[in-house]
């Protein structure tokens, strides 16, 4: 009998870790809203969202294409952002998505001594900087429209527009809105928008994860703590 009783509380620890398992995370680095310390915008929206929430996140930051892959390949439960690209690369039936982290959206960015560009068509025969990691996004958006130039971050790539090596960015907001300073764009004529979610892979944990962070992150929105977290970042949805 005591030989049973040991065995069942076995099993009940054992039972016990596997729904203490982490939820894990693959999350690609975007400025100001995922950063590697943990500090950027969506990371704190999920972190209040969790406090009132039973679960556990294990988060591993990467650049976009290795995020991408090890969400793919299944090395993650879940893949914060690039939900647009998941959908059109997937089955919708397999994936599940979270209430939105934030709204963006692309614009094309010229100095403010130059005209402001409405149409990707204005790009054709000009070299235009664009950052790494976007090409998701942009590549069928813009049609071979011009010479992209890829770079690391929205700081090189302003640096560079400043010098001339470029006659134009494309980038998003929120992203670069803290480098605006000496740019125009045409704000009502975005070339892309969307939004940022956390996306899981449809299993009956995940599923319980993403319903309950996505009641937390609806109560966190109606609360405005969206628009305290964000600052001037904030974009309205």
């Amino acid at each position: 009998m005591r030989g049973r009783v040991i065995i069942a509380a076995a099993l009940l620890l054992g039972a016990c870790a596997a729904v203490a398992q982490p939820v894990t995370l693959a999350v690609p680095r975007l400025a100001s809203l995922l950063e590697p310390d943990g500090s950027g915008i969506y990371q704190q929206l999920i972190g209040r969202a969790l406090e009132s929430m039973e679960t556990e996140i294990d988060p591993g930051v990467y650049p976009y294409r290795r995020a991408l892959r090890a969400f793919e390949n299944g090395k993650t439960d879940c893949l914060v952002s690039l939900s647009d690209i998941l959908k059109e690369r997937h089955d919708e039936a397999n994936l599940i998505y979270s209430y939105p982290l934030g709204r963006f959206a692309f614009h094309i960015f010229t100095p403010d001594d130059r005209p402001t560009v409405t149409s990707v068509e204005w790009l054709e025969g000009r070299r235009v900087g664009a950052i790494m990691g976007h090409e998701f996004y942009l590549d069928e958006v813009l049609d071979d429209h011009g010479e992209l130039v890829w770079v690391r971050s929205e700081e090189q790539a302003v640096r560079m527009l400043e010098r001339g090596r470029f006659e134009a960015l494309i980038a998003a907001i929120p992203d670069i809105y803290p480098l605006l300073d000496g740019l125009r764009y045409a704000g009502d004529q975005p070339v892309l928008e969307g939004y940022d979610r956390v996306n899981c892979h449809d299993t009956p944990r995940n599923r319980e994860f993403v319903e309950s962070l996505s009641e937390q992150l609806k109560a966190l929105k109606k609360e405005g703590v969206y628009q305290e977290i964000a600052g001037e970042l904030y974009v309205p949805f």
